[in-house]
């Protein structure tokens, strides 16, 4: 199978936590699946509350998503003690392998404004 690496950077939008809390923190990328929800890549927060995450496509693909070509992004934030501080909404449908209409390549890198969830 092909390696198809792609990146996202991720601004984390807070409505509940305190965003200057998140620096220096552990963000996760998971693609929400409907069985398990497969890691992706793991990132530091930086201080203006953004964290880079890369990783090959096919890590999104699991048995209960074999041919997914668009995955479900979601992050998540934990404290040193692994307690979740900060949940994103779910990026829908996330497409890495659409086609620039000028330069006609691929665009792998993505960058997303995440939601932090209300529930």
């Amino acid at each position: 199978m092909k390696t198809t690496y792609v990146r996202v950077i991720a601004k984390l939008a807070c409505r509940r936590a305190d965003p200057g809390t998140l620096v220096g923190k552990t963000a996760y990328l998971f693609d929400a699946d409907p069985l398990r929800d497969d890691f992706l890549s793991a990132s530091t927060v930086q201080p203006d509350g953004t964290a880079g995450f890369l990783f090959d496509l096919s890590s999104s693909r699991s048995l209960d998503s074999l041919f997914e070509r668009k995955p479900d992004l979601y992050c998540v934030v934990k404290s040193a003690d692994d307690a979740v501080v900060y949940r994103s909404e779910i990026h829908r449908n996330t497409d890495f392998l659409s086609v620039d209409p000028v330069s006609h390549e691929q665009q792998r890198t993505i960058q997303i404004v995440f939601s932090e969830a209300t529930a």
